[in-house]
């Protein structure tokens, strides 16, 4: 029987976008001849280097990169069961070559799928058959989301509960694993937890933009897949999302809305080629790319279609839309970090083999994240204990806490026609402003002033000047 000790060992960088994890993972490398796999959906699909953060060649420092750009823009778009098994095969390569692999990558999806063994429930079928083919088999999966929900209860009512009405992605994965597998999802599921105690529910993997598949984080210890040292790169949001917005606007100086408008161009000729595309997955859906596509858009080649108020009005709204949407998305990154991945450390007893930096001084880089993470690798792989995993003084403790799982279920307020999705969220949902609103007893003006309702409005206001 294998142990973690005769696994291959490799180390997973995680952490919100802008904390300098990419950076990190090249100094790593240079220091414990290491080649770098890419965790970031995103970063998977050729163009829009500027708006998904692709480390420029210059600060790669002749590192090898593996999983970048490596699907074109007219190919289907990667499952995370296919990201596993294409970055599993470039691990054991790396193995067999005396090489250190070094997972980098803010798609936690991903990086925890490749981590933790079984923790997708995927068909081998539905990668083989193209969208189209699919729907061409299966009528259903071109139907309305609706539609598809509806049918997805009468299937499997357990998974149908767990997705929100409007999710179409994952209500059509559900409905794609029945009919490729001829199994329902929950049946799968129950199979791997008797065989996995400590699993917990399908989540929704929330905002992993490109991700497809059940994820069934909360594994047991015969699951890890590597002997893996997890270093969390981790910032005070606070702090974070200024130097995000600074962040931003370099983008916006080193030609972010001439990229958009350059990848604006290739999606008209594929779409001009009858080149079957959904813009609601993989690369089209990289921040800063949908948020300036209306100015962009709205200029035109020549820049000619609106005036120059309008235009200047548009570029600042794309850019304040793009902001936000980064550090939402920091948000989403943490808060899946300490809910999920966390989580699932601690439920097989290996939060030991994280090791927590905090990177929220960046004059304090040096010693506070690659000091640190530099003696624990070293310490890894000589089978070491490791220094740093505990969180420093400075650090609140609570931050190193896995936050409590909730159950996802949707449930429907018909007043305020609304979904919830966690029963936290249904017990709040009474006190918030909307429902409160909809549910205030409603005042009858017209039996307590008649008057006011037999006249008009102006003359009803007029006679009471009158009688004044």
């Amino acid at each position: 029987m294998s142990t973690s000790i005769t696994k291959p060992r490799i180390v997973v960088i995680i952490g919100t976008t802008g904390v300098g994890k990419s950076q990190l993972a090249v100094t790593l490398a240079e220091k414990f001849n290491g080649e770098i796999i890419n965790g970031d959906a995103l970063q998977l699909y050729e163009g829009l280097p500027i708006a998904t953060n692709k480390l420029p060649d210059a600060q790669r420092k002749s590192i090898p990169h593996h999983l970048l750009s490596c699907i074109r823009l007219d190919e289907e778009t990667w499952t995370v069961g296919k990201y596993v098994r294409s970055a599993s095969a470039i691990i054991e390569n790396l193995i067999a070559r005396g090489k250190f692999p070094i997972v980098v990558g803010g798609t936690h999806y991903y990086t925890q799928s490749l981590l933790f063994e079984d923790s997708l429930i995927e068909t081998e079928t539905s990668d083989r058959l193209s969208v189209q083919a699919q729907e061409k088999k299966w009528p259903i999966l071109a139907a309305s989301t609706q539609e598809m929900l509806e049918q997805l209860y009468v299937i499997d009512p357990e998974i149908a509960s767990r997705w929100h009405p409007n999710d179409r992605r994952k209500i059509r994965h559900s409905l794609e694993v029945y009919l490729t597998s001829g199994r329902r999802p929950s049946d799968l599921y129950h199979e791997q937890h008797s065989a996995n105690p400590g699993r917990e529910p399908p989540q929704d993997p929330v905002n992993e933009q490109g991700s497809q598949g059940i994820e069934t984080a909360g594994q047991s210890t015969s699951s890890l897949r590597f002997n893996a040292l997890v270093v969390w790169i981790n910032t005070d949001l606070d702090k974070l999302s200024a130097r995000l917005d600074q962040r931003v606007e370099q983008m916006v100086d080193n030609g972010l809305i001439e990229e958009v408008q350059s990848m604006q161009a290739r999606l008209q000729t594929l779409e001009r080629s009858r080149t079957p595309v959904d813009s609601s997955k993989g690369i089209w859906t990289a921040i800063g790319f949908k948020e300036l596509l209306p100015y962009v858009s709205g200029c035109g080649a020549t820049g000619a279609k609106l005036n120059a108020t309008r235009s200047e009005e548009l570029k600042k709204q794309g850019i304040a839309l793009t902001k936000t949407a980064t550090r939402q998305y920091a948000k989403q990154q943490q808060k899946w970090i300490r809910g999920k991945f966390l989580r699932a450390l601690k439920e097989m007893d290996a939060l030991g083999k994280l090791i927590f930096l905090d990177g929220t001084e960046l004059p304090q880089w040096p010693q506070n994240v690659e000091a640190i993470a530099t003696d624990a690798v070293s310490a890894f792989l000589r089978g070491e204990s490791l220094p740093g995993s505990a969180a420093p003084p400075t650090v609140d403790r609570d931050i190193l806490t896995p936050k409590v799982k909730m159950q996802i279920r949707a449930r429907y307020c018909e007043t305020c026609n609304i979904t919830v999705m966690t029963q936290q969220e249904w017990d709040a949902h009474p006190r918030s402003k909307k429902h409160r609103k909809a549910t205030k007893p409603r005042v009858n003006w017209q039996a307590l002033y008649p008057k006011a309702h037999v006249q008009s409005d102006d003359l009803y206001e007029k006679s009471l000047y009158d009688n004044g």
